[in-house]
C-alpha cells in the first residue's frame, strides 16, 4: 500500500470519529498553545532587553570599578586606600556607621588609561547640585547626569546629532514644564541656570555658583532609554566642572565610584576585561549585562515551557487510550484488510499516521490559537507597559514549525503500542470478533 493512501486512510479513519478526534487534538493544542507562547515571550524578551542594553550603553564601552573588600561583620582594619561608606547611604561621606568602600583615584584611572585597547575613561562625576532655574522657577535637580552620544534617546523637542556643547543642557518634559515653559519646544534655545553650592564651604560662610545652559533638546520617555527618564544630561565637561566647584578641598574630591571606558573596538571589550580584574579592579560588559538579565528571562521562560510540557504528556495518554479504543473498535475491519493482503508493516503504519494527524492537528490549532491571541494582545501589552510600538511577543516562524513537527513525532511515539497491537491481531480471529 503506498504511503499517500495510507496517509488519506488514516486521515479518513479520523474523520469518521470526529468528536474523538477534536477532543484529543485539543488536549494536545494546550500543550502546543503554552509552548508557543513561551517561545515568543522569550523571544520578545531577549530582543527588548537587547534594545534595552544597546539603548542605554554602548558595545564599545566597560563600566569599571575598584575591587570592594569582602562583606563582614567583623571588624575591619583602616585602609588609607579605602573611603569611609556610611551605610544604608549610595553617594561617598556622610555620617554615622560606616564601611570601608574602594573609590577610583587619579592614579587608578591613569592605570586604566595605559591598558591596551582604551581609549578614554571618564570618571563617573554626578555632580549633586541644589537646583535649576529659569526666571523666578526653581526646583530641586534629582540626577544629573553625562550625555553620551551612543545611548538612544527619544526626543520631545530639538534633537542631538553628535555630542552636546559644553554650555548645552538636555531637559526632561517634566522639567520643561515646571520651569515655565508652555511646550517642550518652547524650551529648545532658552537659557537655565543651575546652582551649586561648595561643600568645602565653612559653616555660616556658604559659597555658591550659579551655572548658565542653552537647553539643547527636550528628552520624552522612552521604552529603552531609561538613563533619561528623569536626569537632565550634560556634556562630561560640564559634569566635571561642577563636581570640581562642589567638591574640591574635601575627602570626596578625587574619588569615584565607577567609570565608563571606551575601547577601541567590540572585540576587544572582553580582552580589556581580563586586563582591569587582573590590576584589582572589576568590570563589566554591555555583554555581561545583556547575559545577566537573560538568563533570568531564560529561566522563566524554561518554567512555562515546563507547564506546557506537562500538558502534552497527559496529552500523550490521551492518544493511547483513543489509539486502543479504536484497534478495539475496528478488530473486524483490521482482519478484514489483513485477509486482503494488507501487510503487518501497513497496519502499524496506518494508525502510526493517525496519530500523527492528532498531533497535527492539535499542534497547529494550539499554535494557531496562540499566534493570533498573541499578535492581538501585543498592543495592549505595549501601552499597558507604556514600551510604544515595541512588542514582547515574537513569533518566530521556524519555531512555531519546530513545535508542530515535535508533537507530530510526540503523537506517533505515543501511537506505536496501539500501532503494534493492530499489527499483531490474527486475521482469522479478527474477522469472527463481533
Amino acid at each position: 500500500m503506498k504511503l499517500i493512501d495510507t496517509i488519506a486512510r488514516a486521515g479518513r479513519s479520523l474523520k469518521n470519529a470526529k468528536a474523538r478526534t477534536l477532543l484529543t487534538s485539543l488536549a494536545i493544542g494546550v500543550g502546543a498553545f503554552t509552548i508557543t507562547l513561551s517561545l515568543a515571550a522569550g523571544q520578545g524578551g531577549r530582543a527588548y532587553t537587547d534594545q534595552i542594553v544597546t539603548a542605554n550603553t554602548d558595545v564599545r564601552e566597560l563600566v569599571v570599578t575598584k575591587k570592594q573588600p569582602e562583606v563582614s561583620n567583623e571588624p575591619q582594619k583602616y585602609n588609607e586606600a579605602g573611603v569611609a561608606q556610611p551605610s544604608g547611604t549610595s553617594g561617598p561621606f556622610g555620617g554615622g556607621a560606616a564601611s570601608q568602600v574602594n573609590y577610583l583615584n587619579d592614579a587608578d584611572i591613569a592605570a586604566i588609561k595605559d591598558v591596551e585597547h582604551v581609549v578614554s575613561v571618564s570618571p563617573n562625576y554626578a555632580p549633586q547640585v541644589a537646583y535649576i532655574g529659569s526666571g523666578e522657577h526653581k526646583y530641586v535637580v534629582e540626577s544629573l547626569s553625562t550625555f553620551s552620544p551612543s545611548v538612544r534617546l527619544e526626543y520631545a523637542a530639538g534633537s542631538v546629532d553628535g555630542d552636546l556643547k559644553k554650555d548645552e543642557i538636555i531637559l526632561t518634559e517634566a522639567y520643561a514644564s515646571v520651569l515655565g515653559f508652555a511646550t517642550p519646544a518652547d524650551a529648545v534655545g532658552k537659557k537655565v541656570t543651575i546652582r551649586a553650592d561648595k561643600l568645602s564651604t565653612a559653616l555660616g560662610a556658604a559659597e555658591n555658583k550659579l551655572f548658565e545652559y542653552t537647553v539643547r533638546a527636550v528628552s520624552s520617555k522612552s521604552g529603552f532609554a531609561f538613563r533619561a527618564q528623569s536626569s537632565l544630561l550634560v556634556t562630561n565637561d560640564a559634569a566635571r566642572e561642577l563636581y570640581e566647584y562642589i567638591n574640591v578641598g574635601t575627602r570626596a574630591y578625587g574619588n569615584f565610584l565607577l567609570a565608563s571606558v571606551q575601547i577601541d573596538d567590540e572585540k576587544n571589550a572582553e580582552d580589556v576585561k581580563n586586563v582591569l580584574v587582573s590590576k584589582d579592579f572589576e568590570a563589566q560588559t554591555a555583554a555581561d549585562i545583556l547575559g545577566t538579565v537573560n538568563t533570568f528571562i531564560n529561566v522563566l521562560q524554561g518554567i512555562l515551557i515546563g507547564f506546557g510540557a506537562l500538558a502534552v504528556l497527559t496529552s500523550v495518554f490521551g492518544i493511547i487510550n483513543t489509539q486502543y479504543i479504536s484497534v478495539l473498535e475496528r478488530t473486524q475491519q483490521i482482519g478484514l484488510m489483513k485477509a486482503l493482503g494488507m501487510r503487518r508493516r501497513d497496519v502499524g503504519r496506518l494508525f502510526k499516521l493517525e496519530a500523527a494527524w492528532i498531533g497535527f492537528l492539535g499542534g497547529a490549532i494550539g499554535s494557531g490559537v496562540a499566534v493570533i491571541a498573541g499578535l492581538a494582545a501585543n498592543p495592549a501589552i505595549s501601552d499597558a507597559l507604556g514600551i510604544g510600538d515595541t512588542y514582547l511577543l515574537i513569533f518566530a516562524p521556524m519555531q512555531v514549525a519546530v513545535v508542530v513537527i515535535g508533537l507530530v513525532i510526540v503523537s506517533v511515539a505515543a501511537g506505536i503500542l496501539p500501532a503494534r497491537k493492530a499489527a499483531k491481531l490474527d486475521p482469522i480471529e479478527a474477522l469472527r470478533t463481533e
